[in-house]
């Protein structure tokens, strides 16, 4: 299987479903046949294998990436030592675990079910753990997760009380973990040569509930009489409520006049490099996997146009970025092992996953808020069937 981001072809490696026992390791498979420091193949990135009383697991080899367009820097894959821990979180009993929610998440959790049922699989062979990974986007997520159909809900925004309260009327509790970091990527069409940054007083003006700009011309003095056509995430979508409150000041104040709206992001890529005069916004990884089909646009909050990129949204100075969260039902961590080891397995995994899925990673800081609430994940009673 070959890794990639999009959420077309993530789709394709990703298998149906997941679930671990975090049990002992008395049920280890037979003495691997391979060694640390072989080569492997990037289909198996993740398996885990027992050599004597040492792990070995296929990984990535550092200073190579999927995503280098550089062959000498083309993704290599070799046997790299381990540790126990994650040989226990991969000794999976045959259970599934049922993600759903924001469209912007879903490549990273893509990734990280993918990493953890292969090495789920490796442990257990036909056993192993299976993993579903849905993009209903963050409210739909949501709306799933209070009802009881799903174990853990993407977000690319914080829980709202109104969702919240609806949660706990159905007794449903959960724990936020802080995964990643996320900007709002605005882009226009590649033969765009008229905008190469826009302020937020412009994309408001383009964007409000009440905007009248039908032609770029109508944005700023100078520009070409082309109409524009928008394109937008899914009223539904986490992205969708992050930027009309970003760029709106208030949830849900966006024009709806002449705005094609979806939850798949393709759409939007397929829109804006298809016209002209087209502008669309989505997650910044994305933006970044389409860099050859769009054209990413320079935000100006008042202290300069300022690029979107990993230092840009850490360092707090690009104007649409965001964090980005997972949310864990407690009781699916009470009595399915494997929801709390595939969520420990992401955590522990965390950097790697993020450059693979071309997320921001955390800071420092914000690692810290992470480790508190995996100590609260650890302290959710479990529960025997």
């Amino acid at each position: 299987m070959t890794f990639k981001v999009s959420k077309s072809k993530v789709a394709r490696f990703l298998v149906a479903s997941v679930a671990v026992s975090a049990v002992g390791l008395s049920s280890a498979n037979v003495a691997s046949a391979a060694k640390l420091g072989d080569n492997c193949k990037q289909s198996d990135a993740y398996k885990i294998e027992k050599v004597g009383t040492k792990y070995i697991r296929c990984e990535i080899v550092a200073g190579t990436s999927l995503h280098s367009k550089d062959p000498k820097k083309a993704a290599k894959f070799k046997w790299k030592s381990t540790t126990a821990r994650q040989f226990v979180l991969a000794n999976a009993n045959n259970e599934t675990i049922r993600v759903d929610g924001s469209s912007t998440v879903y490549p990273l959790s893509a990734v990280a079910a993918k990493y953890f049922e292969t090495a789920s699989k490796s442990v257990k062979k036909s056993k192993g753990a299976k993993v579903t990974v849905g993009f209903s986007g963050t409210g739909g997520g949501f709306e799933k997760f209070c009802r009881g159909e799903t174990d853990i809900s993407n977000a690319s925004r914080a829980i709202k009380s109104t969702e919240k309260a609806i949660c706990d009327a159905a007794g449903i509790g959960f724990t936020e973990v802080l995964i990643a970091n996320d900007g709002l990527a605005v882009v226009v069409n590649k033969s765009n040569d008229w905008l190469t940054c826009i302020t937020m007083a412009e994309l408001k003006k383009i964007w409000n509930l009440d905007s009248k700009v039908a032609k770029w011309s109508d944005v700023r003095t100078g520009f070409p009489d082309t109409a524009i056509k928008l394109f937008g995430a899914g009223t539904d979508s986490g992205t969708f409520d992050s930027f009309t409150e970003l760029v709106n000041g208030k949830a849900k104040q966006v024009r709806k006049d002449g705005v094609q709206t979806s939850e798949d992001d393709n759409v939007t890529v397929a829109g804006v490099s298809g016209d002209k005069g087209a502008m669309g916004y989505f997650g910044l990884s994305y933006a970044i996997e389409n860099e050859s089909k769009v054209k990413l646009v320079q935000i100006d909050k008042g202290a300069g146009c300022v690029t979107p990129n990993v230092s840009t949204v850490q360092g707090q100075t690009y104007p649409l970025g965001r964090p980005l969260y997972t949310y864990v039902k407690n009781a699916s961590i009470s009595t399915k092992p494997a929801v709390g080891a595939y969520v420990s397995f992401w955590v522990d995994n965390l950097k790697q996953i993020s450059e693979d899925a071309i997320f921001v990673p955390l800071t420092d800081d914000q690692m810290k808020v992470l480790r508190a609430e995996m100590v609260k994940i650890s302290k959710v009673p479990r529960v025997k069937k």
